[in-house]
């Protein structure tokens, strides 16, 4: 009978040659997981995170057979709330990554007071990607050009303290007159249909929306509405003064009576984060983005509109992350 001793040194010899086997066949490292907060699976955020998470598999490495890294990233993008609800996310180190508004980023960076939306300097940026645009959809036969032809006119300039009429304020006061220019100015928190301009006394209403926004498509095709080319509207002294916003084109065609680019403004949605995350990390969402733009690209249509050089330098609000600068530099961008 094998004394205890003997005993003792077979099993430890074993559990050696199962520690090295399982060393011999299993990664270094394991995937690194992160998450991106998108918005509404409505939201073309929702897509675009997707569809970044697509572009991060693709990232070489060893574990997909692809490369010589023993370091691989996954990541998972799912539905939010939105903007404010990313924000907070990010800030309290529960998502990675997220997608937020230019102009509540500038809030929450500049610590500008505000009731809904918390300081948070360690924001940063990776790049601006789809913009939200003001749009002013005009009634057929209304006679409307141009900010002069607005006067006297039925107008829905949005509720106190929305979007719609934060947006359309600027407008009034980059013109210098106040609400009493128009004939009639209708303060209500309805969303656009396109009854409000095919059916309703309503000749120009004034929403903040996607590119292109479904409600808006439907009027150009039902009754030949059609959005206002704003260049005579001192957009650029409005986009002085609030450097959260951009000027922004709506290229032609995207509507049906929509025959030439239309100039407006409004803010760019900004994929950020929190300067605490890792260089390395940043640099590889990146890294993986750009490489692989055009694939990335191929995922929507409506990704036909990003521009690299757009995306790293109009519409952000915050410092970019020194992952994201490293990579630009490497790539001769800025």
């Amino acid at each position: 009978m094998l004394d205890y001793l003997t005993i003792m040194k077979n099993l430890a010899k074993k559990i050696i040659v199962i520690f090295l086997f399982a060393n011999f066949v299993l990664p270094a490292q394991s995937a690194e997981f992160f998450t991106i907060g998108s918005g509404s699976a409505k939201n073309i955020n929702f897509e675009l995170s997707n569809a970044i998470c697509k572009m991060v598999a693709k990232t070489p490495s060893l574990e997909n057979g692809t490369g010589t890294s023993d370091k691989s990233y996954r990541c998972a993008a799912p539905s939010t709330s939105g903007s404010l609800f990313n924000l907070e996310q990010v800030k309290n180190g529960n998502y990675q990554f997220a997608f937020a508004r230019s102009d509540e980023i500038n809030i929450a960076f500049n610590e500008i007071k505000s009731e809904t939306i918390k300081p948070f300097k360690e924001l940063r940026s990776i790049f601006s990607t789809t913009p939200t645009a003001f749009q002013i959809v005009v009634r057929r036969n209304s006679d409307i050009s141009d900010w002069k032809s607005l006067k006297g006119k039925i107008v829905r300039i949005g509720n106190e303290g929305s979007v719609d009429r934060s947006a359309f304020d600027l407008l009034i006061e980059a013109n210098r007159v106040n609400k009493s220019f128009f004939g009639s100015a209708i303060e209500d928190s309805k969303p656009f249909t396109s009854d409000h301009i095919c059916k309703n006394k309503i000749q120009a209403f004034g929403i903040v929306s996607s590119i292109p926004e479904l409600n808006i498509e439907k009027a150009a095709k039902e009754c030949d509405a059609y959005i206002l080319d704003l260049k005579t509207f001192r957009i650029n002294d409005l986009i002085k003064n609030n450097p959260s916003y951009s000027l922004i084109s709506i290229p032609k065609g995207t509507y049906k009576n929509n025959d030439k680019d239309i100039l407006t403004f409004g803010f760019m949605h900004n994929l950020i984060t929190h300067e605490k995350v890792s260089e390395e990390m940043v640099y590889q969402l990146v890294k993986s983005v750009f490489d692989n733009f055009k694939d990335l690209q191929n995922e929507n249509v409506l990704f036909n509109n990003l521009k690299i050089q757009q995306m790293i330098k109009s519409g952000l609000s915050a410092p970019l992350h020194p992952g994201a600068i490293r990579f630009y530099k490497e790539k001769g961008w800025m």
